[in-house]
């Protein structure tokens, strides 16, 4: 209500025509019902509830309430779709598409309980920052998303279906008010790499846990199965015609070494041999783990995620600045012997509390996998000007699918990681919250 008033003599200071504008506008609708089925109500404030037919206008502020037997699919003004299925009681509670600017958008969405999918549109992609699903525990923002989440007085649960997101238990430091992904040391990652996983929260004050496919007997899409109607999964990203070499991929070469007679290698440990001062040096290994910025860059700053991002790669982790990709395929984790990896590649900043990003360098690295228990740890320490040597440390299991799962980090850290398809080659990306500001990086390795 004190916003209205704040708006209302803004009104009045401007006149009357502001006054009919700021009503015209909050008028306008933001979807429409494009499917329905079953027992399906809208309200509006005090107004009563009515039932929702196929193309029914949708404003904001509307709450959306099914049956056990209704589902409702929405179709958004920025071509975004919303499927809420059988026993939900969704709310829209605030979305802004401001189509000459889209970065201008704002979308927050409730799901006090029940199941609906979200499929980001124009708005949400153009303003990923300002995007946020709510449930009454937990806090989902996204990074261009289609994902399920179905929640309960006590459990959230969420499985990605293409693109990623980032789950944060709603507490003091992630507020059900604010916009956007929780960036706390209690946010997960959970991205379409994870196929069929999902992301379980319980309790505010600990992180969502991952529950893995052979596990997931209350998944989503298990618990409340969507309609044909709905949209195909896309289970990848689209071909993107690369603009040309990244600054990564200039530096590597192709690999001397296949990835069978490095996996072979893991068990053994054998030392590397030093080779003659006067032998070639040894090519650098190609890439099979990149990153990109998730906004667009000068020049000579990294290159963005879609610039890297071709129908041959997916895109696996993400943070509030990078997005991670690995090369497409099923995974293939060795389930036997103990790897050592080397760094191959970084990219890290300290960025300031007033938002100044200074150039970071990594010493110490060390990232080791134990294939046959599923784990890793890893260590490095982040040197800037303006910071005291900042180290990271993690340790957790690894999926089937390849993917780091941290279960202790330094303080305020978060880290997500990959392998590559074969297990050859790592990724993770990191950030910690520090006093003054924090650091955030991207790291690559390849095996010793």
């Amino acid at each position: 209500m004190s916003r209205f008033f704040l708006h209302g003599k803004r009104i009045v200071a401007t006149g009357v025509l502001c006054l009919w504008s700021f009503f015209a506008s909050a008028q306008e609708p933001i979807g429409t019902v494009s499917f329905v089925i079953g027992e399906s109500v809208a309200k509006q404030g005090a107004n009563a509830a009515h039932g929702l037919a196929k193309g029914d206008k949708i404003n904001a502020g509307q709450i959306i309430e099914t049956g056990v037997n209704g589902h409702v699919h929405l179709k958004m003004i920025d071509g975004a779709f919303v499927s809420i299925r059988p026993a939900s009681k969704f709310r829209i509670e605030e979305y802004r598409y401001d189509t000459s600017n889209p970065k201008n958008s704002r979308i927050k969405f409730v799901l006090e309980q029940g199941t609906a999918r979200s499929i980001t549109g124009k708005a949400g992609e153009a303003a990923k920052e300002v995007y946020r699903l709510n449930t009454p525990l937990a806090a989902i923002g996204i990074r261009g998303t289609d994902f399920v989440v179905h929640a309960e007085s006590d459990v959230t649960r969420v499985v990605v279906q293409s693109g990623a997101i980032v789950m944060s238990p709603i507490n003091e430091e992630c507020t059900s008010a604010s916009f956007g992904p929780c960036n706390t040391a209690t946010a997960r990652v959970l991205t379409a790499a994870m196929r069929d996983a999902y992301l379980e929260l319980r309790n505010r004050k600990e992180a969502p846990i991952l529950v893995p496919a052979e596990k997931s007997l209350s998944s989503p899409n298990l618990v409340a199965p969507p309609r044909p109607e709905e949209p195909i999964v896309d289970r990848g990203p689209k071909p993107v015609a690369l603009t040309g070499p990244t600054n990564q991929e200039v530096n590597q070469a192709v690999a001397t070494a296949t990835a069978k007679n490095q996996i072979d290698n893991f068990a053994t440990q054998k030392p590397v041999e030093q080779k003659p001062a006067e032998t070639k040096p040894e090519p650098v290994v190609a890439a099979k783990i990149w990153w990109g910025r998730w906004e667009a860059n000068n020049p000579n700053e990294t290159p963005s995620i879609y610039s890297v991002l071709n129908g041959d790669r997916e895109i696996t982790m993400s943070n509030v600045m990078f997005g991670m990709l690995r090369e497409k395929g099923e995974a293939f984790v060795p389930n036997s012997g103990v790897a050592k990896f080397k760094l191959a590649d970084s990219e890290s900043y300290f960025v300031a509390a007033d938002k100044t990003m200074t150039t970071a360098a990594i010493t110490d690295p060390s990232l080791t996998v134990d294939f046959g228990n599923r784990r890793y740890e890893t260590a490095l320490t982040v040197n800037a000007k303006g910071i005291s040597a900042t180290e990271i440390r993690s340790a957790g299991a690894v999926s089937f699918q390849g993917i780091f799962m941290s279960e202790t980090n330094s303080p305020d850290t978060v880290l997500a990681g990959t392998l590559s398809t074969n297990g050859d080659q790592a990724g993770y990306l990191f950030q910690r919250t520090l006093a003054n500001g924090s650091v955030i990086g991207a790291t690559r390795w390849i095996t010793k």
